[in-house]
């Protein structure tokens, strides 16, 4: 998902949207778009919005393959943008990303091991994380599957990284719930609560936990400059170029 204004940022994307911030010299979907492919995603979907075609443009020079798909409401909640790549899905699971996360190469080969065997929805969460206020918290239930969601949370038990893993047994399900949030909940709903919603059919997602490895979420000038210093020190992807 790449469609979000990044407000958040400032000046930063008052005229380019968030996809095409750079840090440590590459723009934040060319991350997106090294790690699907890491991942050994064969069908890569970027939902575009604010400025979308200056991101499909960014996403068709680096990626000839990939489907670019605009959600013209991207103001509203990202639940649309979700809806909006689910209708140029092929056959098979899907890995559902935001495009303000960098994560590592090791990551990549964790989500792989999932994806090549969870039958369940599986939230990807990690526990080493002190969070804040504008943190996705996560509360398990006696199972450790996931019962709540929300930055709201009083209490949880770990942190959501931002990514989750659909296999194709559950796509209809998962489908379901989203299309019953819209209709019940409305056009500002988050995608992360079709996970709620599917623990309150009984049906809770199974949690994956990546702790121990690190990643980086660009929401302000400040973090975008913690991963500047850490990209140009590491240099996670050295294949970008």
């Amino acid at each position: 998902m790449a469609a979000g204004l990044g407000s958040r940022l400032g000046d930063m994307t008052a005229a380019l949207p968030k996809a095409l911030i750079e840090v440590a010299e590459h723009p934040l979907i060319d991350y997106a778009l090294a790690f699907a492919s890491a991942v050994g995603a064969h069908h890569r979907i970027v939902v575009g919005g604010f400025c979308h075609e200056d991101v499909a443009r960014r996403v068709t020079s680096r990626d000839a393959e990939a489907v670019v798909v605009e959600n013209s409401d991207f103001r509203k909640g990202n639940l649309l943008s979700l809806l909006a790549g689910r209708a140029r899905l092929e056959s098979g699971g899907f890995l559902l990303m935001n495009t303000d996360h960098i994560y590592r190469p090791a990551i990549a080969r964790m989500v792989a091991e999932v994806a090549e065997r969870a039958s369940e929805v599986t939230a990807f969460c990690d526990h080493d994380r002190t969070l804040g206020a504008d943190d996705m918290k996560v509360k398990l239930d006696g199972q450790g599957r996931v019962a709540e969601m929300a930055k709201t949370l009083a209490s949880w038990d770990v942190g959501y990284v931002g990514m989750t893993w659909v296999p194709a047994s559950r796509v209809a399900a998962h489908g379901g719930a989203a299309h019953h949030l819209l209709a019940t909940a409305g056009e500002g709903t988050n995608v992360e609560q079709v996970l709620v919603e599917l623990a309150r059919r009984g049906e809770p997602p199974m949690v994956a936990d990546i702790s121990g490895h690190g990643w980086l979420e660009i929401d302000e000038p400040h973090e975008r400059q913690k991963a500047e210093e850490v990209l140009r020190k590491e240099r996670w992807w050295p294949g970008l170029g």
